[in-house]
């Protein structure tokens, strides 16, 4: 494998993904960090901002700063559901919900483009290999590594 290789190419992929995202997302006013925030809840409502920063590894300022514009967009609402107040879980309004069909039609016609002729095992074992490359990349001690 020639990792350089492989960083180029998924570099190419992530950076049209998120163009065809942002494009898509533009005609109702959306972001592309929105629109993954908004779909990752869709799968995993009830979470609070710091788990869904950190189950996509984005910075949490970020996060919040596109969780606020979805409250106001009327996407989400913010509710303490904890004995610690500054904790709030985040909910799907009734609006969102009816968008879920259009944001997973979006997904899947992407999908569809990208895996055009790729049999169901490749593609399988490709994103097997993929998550555990990530996972241990998230873990990585790059300090340890340099020696």
């Amino acid at each position: 494998m020639n990792l350089l290789t492989v960083a180029r190419y998924n570099g190419i992929f992530n950076r049209q993904t998120q163009a065809y995202i942002t494009a898509a997302l533009a005609s109702i006013n959306m972001s592309f960090s929105e629109g993954i925030l908004l779909m990752n809840l869709y799968d995993k409502e009830g979470i609070n901002q710091e788990e869904l920063s950190s189950m996509l590894h984005i910075d949490k300022a970020a996060t919040a700063r596109s969780i606020k514009s979805l409250e106001k967009k009327g996407y989400i609402t913010r509710e303490v559901k904890s004995k610690d107040r500054r904790v709030k879980k985040l909910y799907l309004t009734d609006y969102a919900i009816s968008q879920k069909e259009y944001f997973s039609s979006l997904i899947q016609k992407w999908d569809d483009f990208i895996t055009e002729g790729l049999d169901t095992e490749t593609l399988n074992q490709f994103s097997e290999v993929l998550q555990v490359m990530a996972q241990k990349s998230v873990v990585a001690d790059f300090n340890k590594l340099f020696k």
